[in-house]
């Protein structure tokens, strides 16, 4: 078992999308998943119940006390999440994923946060658990990304991924699906972004050298290995 935590103590900076397109993720590689989602919106629990039957099963919980045996576990945490519900959540986490939206305003609110993590985490699981910043909703090319580049720097934390601002997260949320289970052409690009996400949450990689690119020789293509 796998457990992942996606947190942030504020509101409004996309954990329930990162939750749930993660959780669609593993579904669409055939990985039994679990989204424990403690929101009080219920945002991911209802995301699940509306998903179509077609679509592989992607098992919900409202409950943190109850058990799971699914291979990989999300936890969708609520904002202004207390210190004794953190604690607990980070001694049940192997990787922790905190999106974060490029502004002045979201670092000050992770800047205190982030610390009392780092010091949360144990000393003899230290070295196992991963902690990671999504820059949701953000674009390289502005100011504010290079802000939150230097937040990064300062808090010692990587930024694994960069997700931009896209109609397709919410075109797929309104279906009950992820960007994994939208058509490929429509969503090639988010899929990117993903890679880096995936691979950082599972540690290896698979490399294809069977590929053949526009030029005509074999490049190598990259994803992430699921290890069960």
């Amino acid at each position: 078992m796998r457990n992942v935590l996606v947190v942030n103590p504020k509101g409004g900076c996309g954990k329930t999308t990162v939750a749930t397109n993660l959780a669609g993720y593993y579904a669409s590689k055939g990985v039994d998943c679990t989204l424990v989602d403690l929101d009080q919106q219920k945002s991911s629990y209802q995301w699940v119940k509306s998903r179509p039957g077609d679509q592989p099963e992607i098992k919900i919980s409202t409950d943190l006390e109850e058990s799971h045996d699914s291979k990989r576990v999300i936890y969708d945490c609520p904002a202004q999440i207390h210190l004794g519900l953190t604690t607990d959540l980070i001694n049940r986490s192997d990787v922790i994923v905190m999106p974060i939206n490029p502004s002045v305003i979201d670092h000050r609110a992770a800047f205190k946060f982030i610390f009392d993590v780092r010091g949360m985490i144990r000393a003899e699981v230290c070295k196992r658990i991963k902690i990671g910043l999504i820059a949701n909703r953000a674009n390289p090319a502005f100011n504010s990304y290079q802000e939150l580049e230097k937040f990064a720097r300062m808090m010692q934390t990587p930024i694994v991924t960069t997700l931009r601002s896209s109609q397709n997260y919410v075109t797929a949320a309104e279906r009950g699906l992820s960007i994994f289970e939208m058509p490929r052409q429509k969503v090639a690009t988010d899929l990117d972004q993903w890679k880096s996400l995936t691979y950082w949450a599972e540690g290896k990689l698979l490399r294809h050298r069977n590929d053949i690119n526009a030029s005509g020789k074999t490049s190598e293509r990259v994803e992430a290995q699921i290890t069960l």
